[in-house]
């Protein structure tokens, strides 16, 4: 279901922020295939593995700037000089989103950023 919701949230994003966007696009293999790897494997899925393992046994709300400080932890300690890109997008969008009223139309893309670099749960 996740998968399927986050399809539809990049298909929605691509088609309101870029101009002669396909829909089509996103059923072939830089589409879906690309986003099934990516959510069952790589340096993305394994940072965010190992953050929630941390937040575990803390408490129920980390402020910013400790969401920051522990994904900068864990990049540099799982992945051997790469950078998370995961990160990045995710702040950006959810900026884009926020910045055109557009946070409720996007639930999984926003409750990804609030997990984290809010702290949420």
């Amino acid at each position: 279901a996740l998968l399927r919701i986050g399809l539809l949230e990049m298909t929605k994003f691509c088609t309101i922020f870029f101009e002669g966007v396909e829909k089509g696009t996103f059923m072939e293999s830089c589409g879906v295939a690309d986003l099934i790897t990516t959510c069952y494997g790589g340096r993305n899925r394994k940072c965010a593995n190992e953050f929630a393992k941390r937040r575990e046994g803390e408490s129920a709300y980390l402020d910013s700037e400790s969401c920051i400080k522990l994904w900068s932890a864990i990049e540099s300690e799982l992945l051997n000089g790469q950078k998370l890109q995961g990160t990045l997008a995710a702040q950006e969008v959810y900026n884009l989103l926020e910045a055109r009223n557009l946070l409720q139309e996007f639930p999984l893309m926003t409750a990804i950023y609030e997990i984290s670099f809010k702290g949420n749960r």
